[in-house]
């Protein structure tokens, strides 16, 4: 009779372990589709049914982590450490990745390496667990890609999603190549793992609409191997949110159908009426939502609105809207966008020129890609240039130069003739001298350096633009025609200084021949030679 009740207490706890399991592995698919509140409910349903059962922490950690709430990730951890899971491997290795958000990187280090020892070096999941840590901000990606290889060493491995993790790293290296060929690996281990062809088709993404046929397509292949990942219904919803509303709302549905209900749900419903040109009444939805739910609404709503006010012409109200968006929005709800979308509002309410400076530079600020940085620089420029204020915008293709590392003679000269325009001669003379280096052998460096000398030097005495006016003459003079009129102005420029500062009026007399030989109805060039003519032989 003892034996069979061990038997059944035996079975019993078989039971529970399996039905346990069974449950995280329920958390870790939320997590997965990045349903993070479902995720959250559940591993803190497991963790209070099993609160000494190190996975079921280390996953709910992860979700804090997800959800950005590293504190909330301390305290579950803190707890679940306490008694015999104080040196567990798995949880050292949460703490260290909580360490790393924390810039704490030694610490985080030293975690791992006594996770890998108690472990002997042999266990996937924690090797798994540091790669997936070192992804955070303050890691080391060079450290996880090496200990995410150890893992695939070990006997019997068969971990996809280590290859994952690794591409992760790969990309936070800016390899792209090895992202990829992470995925892949990936794929090899589980053909139908809908993240790793998500997660190609986000690099093809980042890479431009030009490869929209690569990155669409997996998206398609990602929620065909796997109908309730989120992720990838939700950047084809996005994809053609501003170019087919049809198809938006059709992977809007799908993407509704599997994700969590909540505001942001709402939200991205509402946009919906942004996307059909329905701006009124994506309006009264967002009033709608905000009443309704007052301080949990999304503050996505307040932009919402703000933009459709923009299309409806009614800047008062798109600026007033985005203000209130900036104050209430999260981090990583606000993109480059919104600052510039501010900035045009705030410039047709006619506010002062700092506030729409401000909101031009927030754009540039919060943006991480080099090339969209100088494309919101060169939005600011062209929109001073437009009304007419060539001082703002030759500050802002200045700027343009700055912010790029490989200067173009397109900016160059963009940024160095809208100085001369706006009487910035000394910077007009710094950017053509930077041009006149790159490109020695083009007119247009050595004319505007000499322009922009001889306005600095107005009086000629100091002959500061002489040397670069002589050399665009020697550039120039290969076609005529073509340079007819900037050669005009070089050599009336070095008559008039030949004349008044070398006080030799023969060779002034041959420079005015030279526009003669080029423009032979130049009546200034005809009457001034003929006066230097009378003069000289008055003289003889």
């Amino acid at each position: 009779m003892y034996k069979l009740k061990l038997s059944f207490a035996v079975a019993m706890l078989m039971i529970s372990g399996f039905i346990s399991a069974q449950t995280i592995q329920d958390g870790k698919k939320f997590l997965y589709y990045q349903r993070l509140q479902s995720a959250k409910e559940t591993m803190e349903k497991v963790v209070a049914a099993a609160p000494a059962n190190p996975e079921a922490i280390y996953w709910l950690s992860q979700v804090y982590f997800d959800l950005n709430d590293v504190n909330g990730a301390k305290e579950v951890l803190k707890k679940g450490m306490e008694g015999a899971n104080g040196s567990n491997p798995l949880l050292l290795v949460a703490m260290g990745q909580a360490e790393l958000i924390g810039k704490k990187a030694d610490d985080a280090r030293q975690r791992f390496e006594t996770a890998i020892s108690l472990t002997k070096g042999k266990d996937v999941n924690v090797y798994a667990a540091i790669g997936r840590a070192n992804a955070e901000d303050g890691g080391d990606a060079a450290y996880g890609i090496e200990k995410l290889k150890a893992a695939t060493l070990v006997k019997g491995f068969k971990d996809a999603m280590v290859h994952v993790y690794m591409g992760d790293l790969y990309r936070k290296l800016n390899d792209g190549g090895g992202a990829v060929s992470s995925f892949e690996n990936a794929l090899l281990v589980d053909p139908k793992l809908a993240i790793a062809k998500y997660k190609i088709g986000k690099i093809y993404l980042t890479q431009g609409n030009e490869q929209k046929d690569i990155f669409l397509a997996k998206f398609n292949d990602a929620v065909t191997d796997d109908p309730g990942f989120t992720p990838a219904y939700y950047d084809l919803y996005v994809y053609y949110f501003s170019r087919d509303v049809q198809k938006a709302t059709q992977y809007f549905n799908s993407y509704k159908a599997n994700a969590d209900a909540g505001p942001a749900l709402d939200y991205e419903e509402a946009s919906l009426q942004f996307a059909a040109a329905d701006f009124k009444n994506a309006i009264a939805k967002s009033d709608a939502l905000l009443q309704a739910q007052g301080e949990k609404a999304d503050a996505r709503l307040y932009r919402l609105k703000a933009y459709s006010y923009d299309k409806l012409g009614d800047s008062v109200q798109a600026l007033a809207l985005l203000e209130t968006f900036f104050q209430k929005a999260k981090a990583e709800q606000v993109n480059p966008d919104n600052y510039v979308v501010a900035a045009f509002n705030a410039a047709k309410t006619k506010s002062p020129a700092s506030k729409i400076d401000y909101f031009f530079g927030k754009s540039i600020e919060t943006d991480t890609t080099v090339s969209n940085k100088i494309d919101y620089a060169r939005k600011a420029a062209d929109f001073y240039k437009k009304s007419g204020n060539s001082i703002k915008s030759a500050e802002w293709l200045t700027k343009v130069l700055s912010i790029n590392p490989k200067q173009s003679k397109v900016d160059l000269y963009n940024a160095g003739f809208e100085n001369f325009k706006a009487l910035q001669y000394q910077r007009a003379d710094s950017i053509f001298s930077v041009y006149k280096v790159a490109f020695p052998n083009e007119v247009y460096g050595h004319y505007w350096s000499f322009r922009s000398r001889s306005a600095i030097d107005s009086t000629m005495e100091q002959g500061l633009a002489v040397a670069d006016c002589e050399k665009f003459i020697s550039i120039a003079e290969t076609d005529k025609v073509k340079n007819k009129n900037t050669l005009i102005t070089a050599y009336g420029y070095l008559a008039g200084y030949t004349a008044n500062i070398k006080k030799d009026l023969a060779g002034a007399s041959g420079f005015l021949e030279k526009i003669i030989e080029i423009d032979p109805n130049n009546q200034d060039a005809i009457k001034n030679r003929d006066i230097i003519q009378k003069a000289l032989a008055n003289k003889k």
